[in-house]
């Protein structure tokens, strides 16, 4: 009796393992993955969001657009599928709706709002797709300043052949260029929620050029006063950002080289030791000391430098030091006195004069950031790597 109920149990047992990865693999067959939602204004105050799901295939192949009706577009591996609707959950019911599966947003890399409904807020938005389940907190998000719709429409991957992994691609390409920051949903839902200082996003453009497919390029930033964007900055300004909030890997920065007019040195940036904050209030008018520690290489040389003299070389030290000095007061100033947007979140540095949250709570930094002062410092350990005088014609090292 005892092996005959164990017999059963193992063929119950064995039939549910059978059916449950059945079951499972039906599942997934019955998932739509979306790798990026757009955002844009819709008609009579609804939303306009298109989902943008990549397209599975076992031969490589995608589907005909000629079944596309005028509301979807096929881009590649991908398609686009556009609603009106009153909010995002409305939205993604309307497309769980009206297609053959159902929206799955475990794999979304992007969230793109376009450059008018961020003038708006987005805070609605942001809290809304923070709480939803299926959706990672690691996705990032762009404010396009073209429409989100026509924005995910030009994706076209360059030398890949997934527009998943281009997405992943080109979003951490900030690492090493420089050029935008790596900005999630969790750090802009964040910083929009807390007192520290305010929210930025990667900012996304369409680049269109003659007898070529559009392309999408990330960088530069869009700024933020409260969840409402109010100006942009380039990616020269962009690096000073990523300097002061301790996120810069490296990058390629020119300065006017200190030897001959209207020439330019070329130098590979990473970071010494993190930059250090002190922040001290006077009356309501806060004073910031920023202390920055960087690491450079020489990637050009003329013929009026001379590697092996160390006055030269203090004199390239100075000249990219007075330059990121002067780069950064300058982004300082167009936070502080133009946007009025602590983007940096410098406000962790001065919570600790306020011995409660009442007493920070009146200050009330975010609106006192636009009455700050700066005091920037640079110090720069320009790296003897290789090179090349060109007295002698040979690779100096270790000078």
């Amino acid at each position: 009796m005892v092996k005959k109920i164990s017999s059963i149990l193992v063929i119950v047992i064995f039939c549910a393992i059978i059916f449950s990865g059945y079951l499972h693999e039906q599942d997934i067959d019955d998932l739509a993955y979306v790798i990026a939602i757009g955002i844009d204004v819709g008609s009579n105050n609804n939303l306009e969001v298109t989902f943008q799901v990549s397209i599975p295939s076992e031969n490589g192949s995608t589907t005909s657009s000629s079944s596309l009706n005028s509301s979807e577009k096929e881009t590649s591996d991908t398609l686009n599928k556009t609603v009106e609707c009153t909010t995002i959950n409305s939205g993604l019911d309307l497309a769980n709706n009206i297609i053959s599966k159902r929206l799955d947003l475990s794999h979304c890399k992007f969230i793109v709002f376009s450059q008018e409904i961020a003038s708006y807020g987005i805070y609605e938005y942001i809290y809304t797709l923070e709480n939803d389940l299926e959706l990672r907190s690691n996705c990032n998000i762009i404010v396009s300043t073209s429409d989100a719709k026509e924005f995910l429409q030009s994706s076209n991957p360059v030398l890949e052949n997934s527009t998943a992994k281009y997405y992943e691609i080109i979003s951490t390409a900030s690492k090493y260029t420089g050029y935008t920051s790596n900005i999630t949903l969790n750090s802009v839902y964040t910083s929009i929620s807390d007192t520290f200082g305010e929210t930025c996003t990667i900012l996304g453009h369409i680049q269109k050029q003659e007898n070529d497919s559009p392309e999408i390029i990330l960088s530069g930033l869009a700024i933020f006063k409260g969840d409402k964007m109010v100006g942009t900055i380039s990616v020269e300004e962009t690096i000073p950002y990523l300097i002061v909030t301790n996120q810069l890997n490296e990058s390629t920065i020119s300065c006017a080289s200190p030897f001959s007019e209207n020439k330019l040195m070329d130098f590979h940036v990473s970071v010494f030791l993190n930059t250090k904050h002190n922040v001290t209030i006077n009356g309501s008018s806060p004073h910031i000391k920023t202390d920055i520690f960087l690491d450079a290489t020489l990637l050009s040389n003329s013929n009026d430098f001379n590697a092996s003299s160390p006055k030269d070389i203090a004199k390239v030290e100075e000249a990219l030091s007075n330059y990121i000095k002067n780069e950064v007061n300058n982004y300082y100033h167009k936070t502080s006195k133009e946007f009025k947007s602590d983007i940096s979140g410098l406000g962790k540095y001065a919570v600790y004069h306020f011995p409660t949250i009442k007493d920070w709570n009146e200050f009330d930094w975010l609106n006192k950031y636009e009455k700050s002062t700066f005091e920037v410092n640079v110090d720069i350990n320009l790296n003897s790597s290789y090179f090349i005088s060109p007295e002698t014609n040979y690779f100096l090292r270790n000078f």
